[in-house]
Protein backbone atom coordinates (compact mmCIF):
# COMPACT_ATOMS: atom_id res chain seq x y z
CA UNK A 1 0.00 0.00 0.00
CA UNK A 2 1.49 3.44 -0.75
CA UNK A 3 2.14 5.60 2.37
CA UNK A 4 -0.80 7.35 3.80
CA UNK A 5 0.69 10.51 4.91
CA UNK A 6 -1.05 11.38 8.07
CA UNK A 7 -4.58 13.68 8.85
CA UNK A 8 -5.42 15.34 6.10
CA UNK A 9 -8.40 17.37 7.70
CA UNK A 10 -11.73 16.84 10.11
CA UNK A 11 -15.53 17.42 9.33
CA UNK A 12 -17.70 18.27 11.73
CA UNK A 13 -20.91 19.25 12.73
CA UNK A 14 -22.33 22.64 14.26
CA UNK A 15 -25.37 24.96 14.44
CA UNK A 16 -24.83 28.68 14.22
CA UNK A 17 -22.36 29.70 11.85
CA UNK A 18 -21.38 32.78 12.99
CA UNK A 19 -20.88 31.54 16.44
CA UNK A 20 -18.47 28.72 15.12
CA UNK A 21 -16.55 31.29 13.26
CA UNK A 22 -15.99 33.71 15.99
CA UNK A 23 -15.06 31.07 17.98
CA UNK A 24 -12.29 29.04 15.50
CA UNK A 25 -10.72 33.00 14.18
CA UNK A 26 -11.05 34.89 17.48
CA UNK A 27 -10.81 32.86 20.28
CA UNK A 28 -8.62 30.23 18.65
CA UNK A 29 -6.80 32.54 16.42
CA UNK A 30 -7.26 30.13 12.94
CA UNK A 31 -7.63 31.24 9.69
CA UNK A 32 -10.96 31.17 7.91
CA UNK A 33 -9.91 29.09 4.73
CA UNK A 34 -13.12 28.67 2.43
CA UNK A 35 -16.93 29.52 2.84
CA UNK A 36 -18.40 26.84 0.12
CA UNK A 37 -21.35 24.62 0.50
CA UNK A 38 -22.34 20.95 1.09
CA UNK A 39 -22.56 20.32 -2.50
CA UNK A 40 -25.70 17.59 -1.59
CA UNK A 41 -27.86 20.41 -0.54
CA UNK A 42 -26.10 23.62 -1.60
CA UNK A 43 -28.80 25.99 -0.80
CA UNK A 44 -29.13 24.54 2.60
CA UNK A 45 -25.95 24.00 4.18
CA UNK A 46 -22.32 25.65 4.39
CA UNK A 47 -19.76 23.61 4.45
CA UNK A 48 -16.96 26.52 6.77
CA UNK A 49 -13.17 25.54 6.63
CA UNK A 50 -10.47 26.56 8.73
CA UNK A 51 -6.60 26.20 8.75
CA UNK A 52 -3.06 28.05 8.43
CA UNK A 53 -2.37 30.65 5.96
CA UNK A 54 -2.62 28.41 2.93
CA UNK A 55 -4.50 25.51 4.48
CA UNK A 56 -2.19 23.01 4.49
CA UNK A 57 -3.33 19.14 4.65
CA UNK A 58 -3.05 18.41 7.76
CA UNK A 59 -4.66 21.78 9.43
CA UNK A 60 -7.82 22.11 7.96
CA UNK A 61 -10.80 21.75 10.31
CA UNK A 62 -14.26 21.79 8.88
CA UNK A 63 -17.72 22.26 9.59
CA UNK A 64 -21.37 21.86 8.54
CA UNK A 65 -23.45 24.28 9.98
CA UNK A 66 -27.18 22.79 10.58
CA UNK A 67 -29.01 25.93 11.03
CA UNK A 68 -31.31 26.10 7.94
CA UNK A 69 -31.84 22.13 8.25
CA UNK A 70 -32.31 21.81 12.52
CA UNK A 71 -30.53 18.52 13.22
CA UNK A 72 -30.68 17.22 16.75
CA UNK A 73 -27.99 17.95 19.22
CA UNK A 74 -25.36 14.79 19.04
CA UNK A 75 -23.91 12.69 22.10
CA UNK A 76 -20.31 12.14 21.70
CA UNK A 77 -19.37 8.42 22.75
CA UNK A 78 -18.67 5.40 21.84
CA UNK A 79 -18.63 4.39 17.75
CA UNK A 80 -17.28 7.35 16.84
CA UNK A 81 -14.61 10.13 16.92
CA UNK A 82 -14.37 11.73 20.00
CA UNK A 83 -12.00 14.63 19.83
CA UNK A 84 -9.24 16.59 17.41
CA UNK A 85 -6.31 17.77 19.09
CA UNK A 86 -4.43 20.90 17.96
CA UNK A 87 -0.68 21.39 18.20
CA UNK A 88 1.00 24.21 20.01
CA UNK A 89 4.17 24.92 21.29
CA UNK A 90 5.68 23.52 24.79
CA UNK A 91 5.80 26.88 26.43
CA UNK A 92 2.08 28.00 25.53
CA UNK A 93 -0.04 26.10 27.94
CA UNK A 94 -0.11 28.71 31.01
CA UNK A 95 -0.96 31.57 28.25
CA UNK A 96 -3.65 29.17 26.78
CA UNK A 97 -5.14 28.22 30.10
CA UNK A 98 -5.30 31.73 30.80
CA UNK A 99 -6.92 32.79 27.67
CA UNK A 100 -9.78 30.26 27.86
CA UNK A 101 -10.51 31.68 31.59
CA UNK A 102 -10.73 35.27 29.68
CA UNK A 103 -13.02 33.96 27.10
CA UNK A 104 -15.04 31.67 29.69
CA UNK A 105 -14.35 28.35 27.74
CA UNK A 106 -14.18 25.61 30.10
CA UNK A 107 -11.34 22.99 29.91
CA UNK A 108 -8.99 20.59 31.92
CA UNK A 109 -5.58 19.78 31.53
CA UNK A 110 -3.94 16.29 31.38
CA UNK A 111 -0.80 14.89 31.43
CA UNK A 112 0.06 11.72 28.37
CA UNK A 113 2.71 10.55 26.44
CA UNK A 114 4.73 12.86 27.36
CA UNK A 115 3.01 15.85 26.47
CA UNK A 116 0.21 18.03 27.97
CA UNK A 117 -3.51 17.81 26.59
CA UNK A 118 -5.50 20.90 27.44
CA UNK A 119 -9.34 19.33 26.75
CA UNK A 120 -11.92 22.04 26.18
CA UNK A 121 -15.02 22.17 24.13
CA UNK A 122 -16.33 24.52 21.06
CA UNK A 123 -19.57 26.37 21.33
CA UNK A 124 -21.61 23.02 20.19
CA UNK A 125 -20.26 21.04 22.73
CA UNK A 126 -17.69 19.61 20.06
CA UNK A 127 -14.20 18.22 22.30
CA UNK A 128 -10.98 19.67 20.89
CA UNK A 129 -7.46 19.21 22.95
CA UNK A 130 -4.53 21.96 22.47
CA UNK A 131 -1.88 19.39 22.63
CA UNK A 132 1.88 20.26 23.01
CA UNK A 133 3.94 19.54 20.00
CA UNK A 134 6.60 19.88 17.43
CA UNK A 135 5.03 21.33 13.84
CA UNK A 136 6.83 22.82 10.76
CA UNK A 137 3.59 24.81 10.27
CA UNK A 138 3.44 28.59 10.66
CA UNK A 139 0.83 29.91 12.79
CA UNK A 140 -2.09 32.20 11.23
CA UNK A 141 -1.77 35.62 12.93
CA UNK A 142 -4.24 37.50 10.59
CA UNK A 143 -7.43 36.88 12.81
CA UNK A 144 -7.06 37.67 16.40
CA UNK A 145 -5.17 38.15 18.98
CA UNK A 146 -3.09 35.25 19.83
CA UNK A 147 0.84 36.00 19.63
CA UNK A 148 2.50 34.33 17.45
CA UNK A 149 4.69 32.75 19.91
CA UNK A 150 1.17 30.56 21.09
CA UNK A 151 -0.32 30.01 17.82
CA UNK A 152 -1.96 26.90 16.62
CA UNK A 153 0.36 25.02 14.53
CA UNK A 154 -2.10 22.50 12.78
CA UNK A 155 -3.02 19.30 13.86
CA UNK A 156 -1.35 17.07 16.26
CA UNK A 157 -3.79 14.12 16.42
CA UNK A 158 -7.56 12.73 16.51
CA UNK A 159 -9.07 10.43 18.74
CA UNK A 160 -11.43 7.76 18.33
CA UNK A 161 -13.87 6.31 20.98
CA UNK A 162 -13.53 2.42 19.10
CA UNK A 163 -16.74 0.16 19.79
CA UNK A 164 -14.75 -2.38 18.28
CA UNK A 165 -10.96 -1.26 19.35
CA UNK A 166 -9.42 -4.89 17.91
CA UNK A 167 -11.77 -3.54 14.78
CA UNK A 168 -10.24 -0.12 14.70
CA UNK A 169 -6.44 -1.07 15.55
CA UNK A 170 -6.72 -3.62 11.99
CA UNK A 171 -7.41 -1.19 9.84
CA UNK A 172 -5.14 0.79 10.93
CA UNK A 173 -2.51 -2.28 10.95
CA UNK A 174 -4.12 -2.38 7.33
CA UNK A 175 -2.83 1.42 6.33
CA UNK A 176 0.30 0.50 7.36
CA UNK A 177 0.55 2.67 10.50
CA UNK A 178 2.77 1.60 13.87
CA UNK A 179 1.90 0.90 17.39
CA UNK A 180 3.81 3.25 19.39
CA UNK A 181 2.38 3.42 23.00
CA UNK A 182 -0.31 2.64 25.47
CA UNK A 183 -1.55 5.48 28.51
CA UNK A 184 -4.44 4.09 30.89
CA UNK A 185 -6.71 6.97 32.76
CA UNK A 186 -8.22 6.07 36.03
CA UNK A 187 -11.22 8.20 34.57
CA UNK A 188 -10.70 8.07 30.67
CA UNK A 189 -9.96 4.52 30.42
CA UNK A 190 -7.25 3.31 28.09
CA UNK A 191 -5.36 4.97 25.32
CA UNK A 192 -3.89 3.12 22.45
CA UNK A 193 -1.40 5.48 19.53
CA UNK A 194 -0.58 4.66 16.27
CA UNK A 195 1.47 6.83 14.54
CA UNK A 196 1.86 6.98 10.22
CA UNK A 197 5.03 5.73 9.06
CA UNK A 198 7.14 8.15 8.03
CA UNK A 199 4.32 10.62 6.52
CA UNK A 200 5.06 14.00 5.22
CA UNK A 201 2.06 15.56 7.58
CA UNK A 202 3.02 16.85 10.70
CA UNK A 203 -0.65 15.37 11.79
CA UNK A 204 0.03 11.74 12.20
CA UNK A 205 -1.23 10.24 15.46
CA UNK A 206 -4.29 8.25 15.60
CA UNK A 207 -5.40 7.32 19.48
CA UNK A 208 -7.71 4.22 19.77
CA UNK A 209 -10.06 5.15 23.27
CA UNK A 210 -11.22 2.14 25.15
CA UNK A 211 -14.22 2.60 27.63
CA UNK A 212 -16.47 -0.79 27.04
CA UNK A 213 -18.94 0.85 29.71
CA UNK A 214 -19.35 4.16 28.24
CA UNK A 215 -22.57 5.02 26.11
CA UNK A 216 -22.84 4.95 22.45
CA UNK A 217 -22.26 8.09 20.60
CA UNK A 218 -25.54 9.81 18.67
CA UNK A 219 -24.55 11.82 15.42
CA UNK A 220 -25.87 15.21 15.27
CA UNK A 221 -24.89 18.84 16.28
CA UNK A 222 -21.66 18.87 18.27
CA UNK A 223 -20.09 15.48 16.81
CA UNK A 224 -17.41 14.40 14.17
CA UNK A 225 -18.57 13.35 11.31
CA UNK A 226 -15.69 11.68 9.78
CA UNK A 227 -11.75 11.95 9.68
CA UNK A 228 -9.30 12.05 6.59
CA UNK A 229 -5.95 10.81 5.84
CA UNK A 230 -4.12 12.23 3.13
CA UNK A 231 -2.87 9.75 -0.03
CA UNK A 232 -0.90 11.64 -3.01
CA UNK A 233 -3.25 11.61 -5.49
CA UNK A 234 -6.02 9.70 -7.09
CA UNK A 235 -3.50 6.66 -8.50
CA UNK A 236 -2.47 6.33 -4.77
CA UNK A 237 -6.04 6.68 -3.56
CA UNK A 238 -7.15 3.46 -5.50
CA UNK A 239 -4.19 1.41 -4.91
CA UNK A 240 -5.36 2.41 -0.70
CA UNK A 241 -8.82 1.35 -2.09
CA UNK A 242 -7.56 -1.90 -3.46
CA UNK A 243 -5.51 -2.89 -0.22
CA UNK A 244 -9.05 -2.30 2.06
CA UNK A 245 -11.33 -4.30 0.03
CA UNK A 246 -8.72 -6.93 -0.57
CA UNK A 247 -8.72 -7.12 3.36
CA UNK A 248 -12.44 -6.94 3.54
CA UNK A 249 -12.96 -3.21 4.32
CA UNK A 250 -15.83 -1.57 1.94
CA UNK A 251 -14.48 0.90 0.02
CA UNK A 252 -16.71 4.08 -1.77
CA UNK A 253 -16.27 5.33 -5.02
CA UNK A 254 -14.33 8.50 -5.68
CA UNK A 255 -16.31 11.58 -4.52
CA UNK A 256 -15.06 14.99 -6.21
CA UNK A 257 -14.69 17.61 -3.02
CA UNK A 258 -13.36 20.12 -5.81
CA UNK A 259 -10.19 20.90 -3.70
CA UNK A 260 -9.51 16.90 -3.18
CA UNK A 261 -10.70 13.69 -4.61
CA UNK A 262 -12.25 11.39 -1.68
CA UNK A 263 -13.15 8.02 -0.72
CA UNK A 264 -14.19 6.45 2.27
CA UNK A 265 -14.63 3.76 4.81
CA UNK A 266 -16.67 3.49 8.19
CA UNK A 267 -14.55 1.24 10.12
CA UNK A 268 -15.71 -1.69 12.48
CA UNK A 269 -15.41 0.58 14.94
CA UNK A 270 -18.21 3.09 14.25
CA UNK A 271 -15.86 5.97 12.90
CA UNK A 272 -15.61 7.33 9.10
CA UNK A 273 -12.28 7.14 7.58
CA UNK A 274 -12.27 9.18 4.44
CA UNK A 275 -8.84 9.15 2.06
CA UNK A 276 -8.82 12.36 0.81
CA UNK A 277 -6.03 13.07 -2.22
CA UNK A 278 -3.40 16.08 -1.54
CA UNK A 279 -4.80 18.44 -4.10
CA UNK A 280 -5.43 20.06 -6.32
CA UNK A 281 -5.87 22.70 -2.93
CA UNK A 282 -7.82 25.74 -2.27
CA UNK A 283 -5.71 28.02 -4.63
CA UNK A 284 -8.11 26.12 -7.62
CA UNK A 285 -10.52 29.37 -7.07
CA UNK A 286 -8.91 31.96 -4.64
CA UNK A 287 -6.04 33.48 -4.36
CA UNK A 288 -4.79 32.77 -1.30
CA UNK A 289 -5.33 36.51 0.43
CA UNK A 290 -8.63 36.34 -0.44
CA UNK A 291 -9.25 33.17 1.14
CA UNK A 292 -12.89 33.73 2.72
CA UNK A 293 -14.08 36.43 1.22
CA UNK A 294 -16.73 35.30 -0.72
CA UNK A 295 -18.95 32.26 -1.09
CA UNK A 296 -17.20 29.58 -3.43
CA UNK A 297 -19.21 26.68 -5.90
CA UNK A 298 -17.45 24.18 -8.14
CA UNK A 299 -18.49 25.20 -11.70
CA UNK A 300 -19.63 21.71 -12.04
CA UNK A 301 -22.30 22.41 -9.42
CA UNK A 302 -24.07 24.19 -11.98
CA UNK A 303 -26.04 26.61 -9.52
CA UNK A 304 -27.16 30.41 -9.22
CA UNK A 305 -24.16 31.23 -6.48
CA UNK A 306 -26.30 35.01 -6.05
CA UNK A 307 -29.87 32.51 -5.37
CA UNK A 308 -27.41 30.54 -3.20
CA UNK A 309 -26.20 33.03 -0.21
CA UNK A 310 -29.66 35.05 -0.53
CA UNK A 311 -31.05 31.16 1.19
CA UNK A 312 -27.98 30.51 3.39
CA UNK A 313 -27.59 31.83 6.94
CA UNK A 314 -26.31 35.49 7.06
CA UNK A 315 -22.44 34.76 7.66
CA UNK A 316 -20.01 37.82 8.72
CA UNK A 317 -16.83 37.98 8.37
CA UNK A 318 -13.99 40.12 9.45
CA UNK A 319 -12.72 40.03 5.93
Amino acid sequence: MPTIDGIHHVTAFCDDPQENYDFFTDVLGMRFVKRTVRFDVPEKIYHLYYGDETGTPGTIVTYFPMTNMPMDEGLVGKGMMKSVGLTIPDGSVEYWQDRFENHDVEYTTEERFGETAIEFIDPDGLPFELVTGESDIEPWTGSSDVPEEHGVRGMYNVTLHSSDPAGTMDVLDVMGWDRVGEATHPQAGDRIRYTAPDGALHANKVDVLIRPNAPDGVMGVGTYLHVAFGVENEWEQDEVSNTLRENGYITTSRKDRDYFQSRYITEPGGAIFEYATMGPGFEIDQDPEEYGEELKVPAWLDVDVERIEEMLPQLETSR
